[in-house]
Parts: C-alpha cells; sequence; structure tokens
C-alpha cells in the first residue's frame, strides 16, 4: 500500500441514520455505524447485499438524526455513493460493513451533509448531550 493512501481526508462522527439504496426492482435500508463529508460505513455482510461490490455506483439516501431522536428533513441527503470496500468487521469493535463514498447531488445536499456533521459532531455513543 502505498504511503498515506491509509489516512482519512475527514473525521469520521457516529450518527444515528440510515440509508436508503433503490435498485431496478427494490429498496435496501442499512444502518450507518459513522460518515464522514467524503463517506459512509454502511452495516451488513456480502450475504445480505450480494450487488454491492468495490467499483459499483448507487443512488444512496442518508435520513435519520443525529441524537436518535426520529428522522429529521434537513437529514435526508441524496447522493452518488460508489462502494470502495467490503470490511469483514472485528468481533467486539465493529460489524461487517461497506466502505462507501458519496457525493451529495446538490449545493442544497451538501449543505444538509455539513450541517449534520457539525451538529453530530457534539454527540458521542454513550455520552449525555
Amino acid at each position: 500500500m502505498a504511503e498515506g493512501t491509509n489516512e482519512r481526508k475527514a473525521p469520521r462522527i457516529e450518527v444515528y441514520a440510515q440509508a436508503e439504496i433503490r435498485g431496478a426492482s427494490d429498496v435496501k435500508i442499512m444502518a450507518v455505524r459513522n460518515m464522514s463529508a467524503g463517506g459512509v460505513y454502511l452495516e451488513g455482510t456480502p450475504a445480505e447485499y450480494p450487488d454491492l461490490k468495490p467499483g459499483v455506483d448507487i443512488d444512496l439516501m442518508i435520513f435519520g438524526a443525529e441524537d436518535g431522536s426520529g428522522e429529521e428533513e434537513d437529514f435526508n441527503i441524496s447522493c452518488k455513493a460508489r462502494v470502495i470496500r467490503i470490511d469483514p468487521g472485528f468481533a467486539g469493535k465493529r460489524p461487517p460493513g461497506f466502505g462507501v463514498t458519496i457525493d451529495p447531488i446538490d449545493q442544497d445536499h451538501k449543505d444538509r451533509l455539513t450541517n449534520l456533521l457539525l451538529r453530530a459532531s457534539g454527540y458521542r455513543v454513550g455520552r449525555v448531550p
């Protein structure tokens, strides 16, 4: 691996969110483990989601709220996305999942992503806000 390729461009932030992936004939809902300005970690296994392979482009809608209180319209973020890796997980630390890059569809959705990340950065799992 080339030097520096393992570094992240933006910090990952824990959020209470889900992602909707629309296929040609179905809709899949996946839990979002964490996210950054450039990507999300979607929980799941290749057996559950056989179409998600590195290099596959998908349309993704992130929805939810950073504090777990329910959906908020401002946090419905439509993105073009690409699966970049499959992670087998690590027992007791993180579930298996998929690393996915995201690119919000327009400036409004980029602003929604920025606002979600700014608000969520003050929240941490296990911490009372």
